[in-house]
């Protein structure tokens, strides 16, 4: 196993989610609970209208694929295209079925047919983009949405797929050019795009940032505000403005602005979550905890809340605290995945044997659910550690790079493992790059890892934003984004269809 290249498939696992991202459900240390991405809107949703028609035949190739049967997909997919000429070549929806499974080499074979049979059909290369995008090959991920540009003007198939395609290559580009901080050419095409879609929420947040980064703040607030106003899930507008602030590390502002948010929302679970987990992030636990216990008063069952107050009480050394919190989790959702892994971690530190076997119970209750989620299985490995299970501990561990795209905290217990087995340099270099691209993020281990990044003789980078161009996958609490090979929604770079 090559413990070194652990941390290149886990950049900035703990770095703030874009602006304006709503707060998720999983908070650090945590495994997100996974949304079923296999749905006739996520596929076909962009081509057709799905108001007034059902699609049986896009129904029974969604569940043949999650069977495994791909060749019964395949010959539905076949159906439904006889059936409704209006739908995308069948072998891009089978690469989108890929990527909505993470097969990313299946997806590309795919979608290389698809160019070679439907050369004129922009959608392979958007979709080739954007997992260029996602993987971080920017340069690569601009030329493709440039080809798709090219083709999109000429394409007259499907008015509605046209339409979708223009706002993709908008929002695809506008993303290259904030990737590379290049805000003059990004604001241009994000102004078009709420042109072309006035009421898309996501276009005026993206609007406003990139507003904010061209020195507007007030110009950006009103976009932020926009956002809210068409979609009641984004971000409070000052909860983005803090966000920012942030990122720019003025901090004073960043405070104003988030206690402005918690002022006027308060009671609204999304704004307190973001006000807690900058609290957190601020070390200022004490005051966090305080926001916690509000939202649990508010809301006395919300998984959110519970969470929430358990992972601040386990970072504030309660771990009796974080157990009532999290069992009190599943009550209410037994087979929460995020609260059983952070269970497992804070019970795993006990000195009581009973505890740690409590505590292997609910890593392997894990495992085996979420079998390919690395968080769950480096937790995994990281308790057979503890328990002197070396050789099972080894090959979680290997299940675990193999899936890729560890969080932070994650990032921290692979260190850990890798010092008990005398890999100190290779230890150090992932300690020191994790908290490099962690930036001010949501990191629950944090001072763990600074202090033993100083026990290895290394030196703790200073906090900040990842670097321009580095793949950011969420934060932690955060709905999974830009991973290679596909995500919970497509596409990445570009805004998914309505």
């Amino acid at each position: 196993m090559q413990h070194g290249a652990v941390l290149a498939q886990a950049p900035a696992a703990g770095a703030p989610p874009a602006a304006g991202a709503p707060a998720a459900a999983a908070p650090a240390g945590g495994v997100a609970a996974q949304q079923d991405p296999f749905t006739v809107e996520n596929l076909v949703g962009d081509a057709v209208s799905l108001s007034n028609q059902a699609y049986p035949e896009i129904e029974n190739a969604l569940q043949r694929f999650k069977n495994g049967d791909l060749q019964g997909a395949k010959e539905y997919l076949d159906l439904a295209k006889q059936k409704y000429p209006k739908l995308p070549p069948v072998d891009l929806m089978l690469a989108k079925l890929q990527v909505f499974a993470r097969n990313g080499e299946q997806a590309r074979l795919l979608l290389e047919s698809t160019v070679t049979n439907y050369p004129n059909d922009p959608e392979a290369y958007l979709l080739l983009a954007d997992l260029a995008f996602a993987e971080g090959r920017t340069t690569e991920s601009h030329a493709l949405f440039e080809k798709a540009k090219s083709l999109v003007d000429k394409f007259n198939e499907n008015a509605k797929r046209q339409q979708n395609f223009q706002i993709r290559v908008l929002a695809g580009l506008a993303a290259v050019h904030q990737r590379r901080q290049q805000w003059e050419p990004a604001n241009e095409l994000l102004v078009k795009w709420v042109e072309l879609d006035p009421d898309s929420a996501a276009a005026h947040t993206r609007l406003g940032e990139t507003l904010f980064r061209l020195k507007k703040p007030a110009e950006a607030f009103n976009e932020f505000k926009k956002a809210r106003e068409l979609n009641a899930q984004s971000g409070h507008p000052y909860v983005v403005l803090g966000q920012l602030f942030t990122q720019d590390a003025k901090l004073d502002e960043a405070k104003k602005a988030f206690e402005q948010a918690y002022k006027e929302d308060g009671k609204n679970e999304a704004t307190g979550r973001a006000y807690a987990e900058w609290l957190i992030q601020q070390s200022q636990l004490d005051k966090a905890q305080q926001v916690a216990e509000e939202m649990r008063k508010n809301a006395p069952q919300s998984v959110a809340a519970l969470m929430l107050d358990g992972l601040v009480a386990k970072m504030r050394n309660d771990p009796a605290g974080a157990e009532e919190a999290l069992t009190q989790v599943l009550t209410v959702d037994p087979s929460n995945a995020g609260a059983i892994n952070l269970l497992a971690l804070i019970l795993s530190e006990s000195p009581n044997l009973a505890q740690q076997e409590k505590a292997l119970r609910y890593a392997q209750m894990n495992a085996e659910r979420f079998a390919t989620n690395s968080q769950a299985n480096i937790t995994l490995a990281w308790i057979l550690a503890k328990l002197n299970r070396g050789a099972e501990s080894d090959a979680f561990l290997q299940k675990a790079v193999q899936g890729g795209q560890l969080n932070a905290d994650s990032a921290y217990l692979v260190a850990k493992i890798l010092v008990a087995k005398g890999q100190k340099e290779n230890a150090l270099k992932a300690l020191e790059q994790v908290l490099q691209q962690a930036g001010s993020g949501m990191f629950m281990y944090r001072k763990e890892a600074e202090t033993l990044v100083k026990e290895l003789g290394g030196t703790v980078p200073a906090a900040g934003v990842p670097a321009p161009g580095a793949a950011a996958p969420a934060a932690a609490g955060a709905k999974p984004a830009a991973a290679p090979a596909g995500t919970q929604t497509l596409p990445v770079a570009t805004p998914p269809a309505k």
